[in-house]
């Protein structure tokens, strides 16, 4: 693989490594701003008066051919050196096992260079006959970083930061931050190879096809109480089981095999798939942005406490950001959603003060809850009401159904049915499409796709949240619920009856700006909407989780799927739809670092990818439109490390999570839907001569996960399942 950005974190533990290969740089990620703190790995050999490294750090020459890959739990950098065949390869590791929070959040990450000597030669460069002597190293430094050697286990101290938010500010226009600068002392456990100054060292007497030297080394933490959650400064969950830094450190030694084997257990189960090697890389490069972002702390009532950042923007647990990475949660780790449905009500605001009077005894959610080191309040700019309200009930509703577990709504049923009030109360012409709280998070969209009156995004969203919430508090036996069985049957008609256009559904329903609010100015807008009529890439965001579990709105089916077509070919560019065929010829938006911007062709990947989650449900195949997202990533990143990179033509939302979207794929184009609640798991899938995992119910632990397999016959696709698998 080309060489590019990279990163590999323990999940909400604070550690780990970027590499910036094409800068000849790598960071420490720990508490602050991404990528982390600078720091240099000299890795390489020494070959008599010659040096060699990867590329890592400013110092010594390259080697002459270089590589890359990269696995969920690891990443890899190489080196040939063809006049002798001798080969090193520097290898990351981290425990992770989705599923097992023990593991998965040790604060512990594997660094191993192992060298080995070709059988033959490379290229057509002959490869001397001679043994080949040398010295391989692995050194860590950088400025501020000070080694101390103690045995087998080097301490390691330097300066880390957290960035905590002035509560008091108007954050409107700016969110201002203080630093807290502190200490950390870490350990590394030397666990092969021999301690020279800053690192490990060991020589090497190689034939050809010989193995030769490993050094390894085990960089551990044990962090004090950081993350504000409410007022406190929580410790890390780690800290449940283990007491000090010395007992992480005894983990690492003992468990280092564990640790390799694990890493190849879960590469075979992601990787086991017939989607394409675009695919296979989305899903381990957004793993990696996800897992730099997660913080898992517990409160002191003893409650997890889950959140993840907003990529380069910084806010905990964004609504919208969550939604998008749905299918993670509801195929790889579903326990982690279930914290946030817990959370986000804590952060519920009152809905008069968006609707005045007629908001009483109602709710909604805003955005997020917190920013960079606090998670004490909602601190974006401007509220996201409606968007965000129909967000969490399709996330409880999705969540109960794929797992079958009802505490969340059975806690929180009072919660979601005000939420479901304010979303109904928004509708204030009685058409059942809300045209109050309708600025939503494409903050970088014309003023028709961003915070329209009677959007038709938000329509089939809360026409989608009400049916679920619904559900939910029948389930519940909350009664009383005409008023929202008469808004989703009237949200229904009237997006069937004003929302279609000949072959796709309208942005927004109204035709001019009149009554609505710039979210960002706060000032009142009028005039011509334009735009409203261009097709656009949201009609179906609101379905894709429902369609893993079966529910179906009511929307007709051949009109979703001619949308879904015709905006899909209105939008595609080189990496991807951008957010609606409308071309806005001039800026009128406000431009916010740090927060926002604006271009008239941008667009979102994980949005796409959402979009193809709910097409290959209904039977169209834009999988292979993995390819475009893949070449961005790969654009961005081999000229600095972005990570996911989630905007194209404009914007900077980078090092983002919400990529993980992409997992959704596989039981998309398995057409597989699982309903815990009624017990009913249905197969329809996409493609012939196709294999898929079915992460939902996979064993991580042994590396296996049970798997569609289709073929062609007679024109029809046929499926087999393992006999686990009862449909």
């Amino acid at each position: 693989m080309q060489l590019m950005g990279d990163c590999l974190s323990v999940l909400g533990s604070r550690l780990g490594m970027t590499w910036d290969p094409v800068n000849r740089q790598a960071y420490l990620i720990r508490h602050g701003k991404h990528p982390g703190i600078p720091l240099h790995i000299k890795a390489g050999v020494k070959l008599q008066e010659r040096e060699l490294v990867l590329p890592l750090t400013a110092e010594g020459n390259l080697f002459e051919f270089m590589d890359q890959d990269s696995s969920a739990c690891s990443m890899k950098l190489s080196g040939i050196d063809a006049a002798t065949g001798i080969r090193v390869k520097l290898t990351v590791t981290i425990p992770f096992r989705p599923r097992d929070a023990a593991f998965s959040t040790v604060p512990v990450i594997y660094t191993e260079l192992a060298v080995d000597r070709m059988p033959s030669s490379f290229r057509w460069i002959a490869q001397t006959e001679d043994l080949v002597e040398g010295d391989a190293f692995l050194e860590i430094h950088g400025e501020g970083f000070s080694w101390n050697s103690r045995g087998r286990v080097a301490e390691v101290g330097y300066d880390s930061a957290i960035y905590r938010p002035y509560e008091e500010d108007d954050t409107r226009r700016e969110i201002r931050y203080h630093e807290e600068r502190f200490s950390c002392t870490d350990q590394v456990a030397i666990l092969q190879g021999e301690w020279k100054g800053q690192g490990v060292a060991a020589p090497f007497s190689l034939s050809k096809g010989e193995k030769g030297s490993v050094l390894s080394l085990a960089w551990c933490v044990y962090d004090q109480p950081l993350l504000n959650v409410l007022g406190h400064n929580c410790p890390f969950e780690y800290t449940r089981r283990f007491e000090n830094l010395e007992q992480v450190v005894e983990w690492a030694i003992l468990n280092a095999l564990e640790v390799q084997a694990n890493a190849v257990r879960i590469h075979d189960i992601l990787s086991n798939h017939t989607l394409g090697d675009s695919v296979t890389k989305l899903l381990i490069q957004t793993l990696h942005s996800w897992l730099m972002n997660t913080w898992w702390v517990v409160r002191e009532n003893g409650q997890d406490w889950f959140t993840v950042w907003e990529g380069n923007c910084y806010f905990h647990s964004t609504v919208d950001v969550e939604y998008t990475q749905g299918p993670f949660y509801l195929t790889v780790w579903p326990e982690l959603l279930e914290y946030e449905l817990h959370q986000w009500p804590l952060f519920a605001k009152d809905g008069e003060s968006c609707l005045g009077e007629r908001g009483r005894d109602t709710v909604f959610l805003s955005h997020d809850m917190g920013v960079m080191g606090d998670s004490t309040k909602q601190f974006y700019p401007h509220e996201m009401e409606v968007e965000e309200s129909a967000n969490y009930i399709l996330l409880a509703y999705t969540h109960w159904r794929r797992t079958g577990k009802s505490d969340v709504l059975n806690t929180h049923k009072a919660f979601i049915r005000k939420l479901m009030s304010f979303i109904v109360k928004c509708d204030t012409t009685g058409n059942g499409i809300p045209n109050k709280g309708c600025a939503n998070t494409l903050d970088d969209a014309s003023p028709a796709i961003q915070y329209g009156s009677e959007q038709v995004y938000l329509g089939v969203k809360s026409l989608a949240a009400c049916q679920a919430g619904i559900k939910m508090l029948e389930y519940a036996g909350h009664g009383e619920l005409e008023d929202f069985r008469e808004f989703q049957q009237k949200a229904l008609e009237t997006i069937e009856d004003e929302g279609w256009l000949e072959d796709h559904y309208a942005a927004t329903l109204t035709r001019t700006l009149d009554g609505t609010i710039d979210p960002w100015t706060g000032e009142p807008k009028s005039g011509e909407l334009a735009g409203w009529d261009a097709h656009h890439i949201y009609t179906a965001n609101g379905l894709a989780l429902l369609d893993m579990v079966g529910h179906d709105t009511g929307l007709e089916s051949s009109r979703l799927k001619s949308d879904l077509v015709s905006s899909t070919e209105k939008t595609l560019g080189r990496y991807g739809s951008r957010h609606t065929s409308y071309i806005e010829q001039e800026d009128t938006s406000v431009f916010v670092p740090g927060l926002a911007s604006h271009s008239p062709k941008v667009g979102w990947i994980s949005m796409n990818l959402i979009r193809d989650i709910a097409a290959a449900y209904r039977g169209i195949d834009l999988i292979t439109l993995a390819e475009n997202y893949w070449s961005w990533q790969c654009t961005t990143n081999t000229q600095e490390t972005a990570m996911f990179f989630e905007t194209f033509y404009g914007n900077n939302l980078s090092f983002y999570p919400r990529g993980v979207a992409v997992y959704g794929y596989m039981d998309a184009a398995a057409g597989f839907v699982c309903d815990a609640v009624e017990g009913k798991m249905l197969v329809n899938p996409l493609r012939g001569s196709m294999s898929i995992p079915l992460l939902l119910f996979a064993d991580w632990h042994t590396g296996t996960a049970p798997k569609v397999t289709t073929e062609l016959l007679d024109g029809r696709i046929i499926y087999e399942l393992p006999p686990s698998i009862n449909i």
